[in-house]
């Protein structure tokens, strides 16, 4: 048993906290939770009072600081930064968040162009040098979660490691919680967000997990002697306030996100036909140009592994792993 880590639960606990039988170890994604007895169930709870909004953490010396302490009492902030700076940033937590930036940052342009044009990462993205600052930016991205409106980090409840097959996150008025699971002996799990591809969570979070769904790169195909413009911007997923896909403008049919690869291998077809017929296009043509773009896809992710080669470790390793992951789902799908 970890006695500093039961140490930090009792001390999480005081504070208001929850976690019910839990302990951590190495497992198959690297540190997460595990229950002490499989026979019963697992909770974390991290309260509202212990929450931190994501551009009050700071750091100074090499250390995580609370900007605006007045916020909490005295005795939340030495939780907080002692948390951060002895558990999550330090400890070695930020590797991962490192070892993706010098990824970005030593890429070379060849990769940085054909991640830019598959829309798989921005402009903005690939601007990204290695420093201290980007690298506090990037550890608090990759485990800010969305609170009543804020960006907020929670103590101890990030230690859960994510799977796409899991139970979403709870929001409650208390504040954040694991999804009521039932008792077992594997690691406790959960899924960071409801929409995502390998793709975006290695974009979001720096590592390669398979997913229910991997999204079209952008294109633009010309029908009937340009008379008409079939048009993907390659959105990786919706964002949550997107109801509507896809837009029909006169002679142009313009996607926002198109699935082209799932689990359920039929649903890429059914949703891309689904659009053109909207349009008034015929189902064989519907076939043809699915195919194409299908083909596009593929083709685009296999040229960036091949530049990639097969890495073994680090931030390359993990994007190959990413792009393995959506060619499975797209070679599955199926007319």
């Amino acid at each position: 048993m970890n006695t500093c880590f039961e140490e930090l639960l009792d001390r999480f606990a005081v504070l208001g906290g929850i976690a019910e039988n839990v302990c951590q170890k190495e497992g198959e994604c690297g540190r997460g939770i595990f229950p002490i007895d499989p026979s019963r169930r697992v909770k974390i709870m991290t309260p509202e009072k212990l929450l931190i909004s994501h551009d009050n953490i700071g750091i100074r010396d090499g250390e995580i600081t609370i900007k605006d302490k007045t916020v909490y009492s005295e005795q939340v902030c030495i939780f907080l930064e002692t948390y951060y700076n002895d558990y999550a940033w330090g400890n070695n937590g930020n590797s991962d968040s490192a070892d993706f930036l010098k990824f970005v940052e030593s890429s070379s342009e060849l990769i940085k162009t054909r991640l830019l044009d598959c829309g798989f990462v921005d402009k903005n993205f690939l601007d990204i040098c290695f420093n201290e600052e980007q690298l506090l930016k990037r550890f608090i991205d990759e485990r800010t979660v969305a609170f009543r409106g804020c960006r907020v980090l929670a103590p101890v409840w990030e230690f859960v490691n994510h799977s796409s097959f899991a139970r979403p996150l709870r929001i409650t008025p208390y504040g954040l919680e694991t999804p009521p699971l039932e008792a077992a002996s594997g690691e406790i799990l959960f899924k960071y967000s409801g929409k995502n591809s390998p793709m975006s969570m290695w974009k979001k979070y720096g590592f390669a997990c398979k997913c229910i769904v991997a999204y079209s790169i952008p294109f633009r195909i010309s029908i009937n002697n340009d008379s008409l413009c079939i048009s993907c911007s390659g959105q990786l997923g919706l964002g949550p306030k997107e109801n509507k896909g896809f837009s029909i403008v006169a002679d142009s049919i313009s996607i926002k996100s198109l699935p082209i690869g799932c689990l359920s291998a039929g649903l890429p077809f059914v949703t891309f036909k689904s659009i053109l017929c909207s349009a008034g296009l015929s189902l064989d043509l519907a076939k043809s140009l699915f195919l194409k773009v299908r083909e596009l896809n593929l083709s685009a992710r296999r040229d960036l592994l091949n530049i990639l080669q097969e890495p073994v470790f680090g931030g390359h390793a993990e994007l190959y792993r990413a792009l393995t992951y959506e060619i499975e789902l797209i070679e599955s799908s199926s007319i």
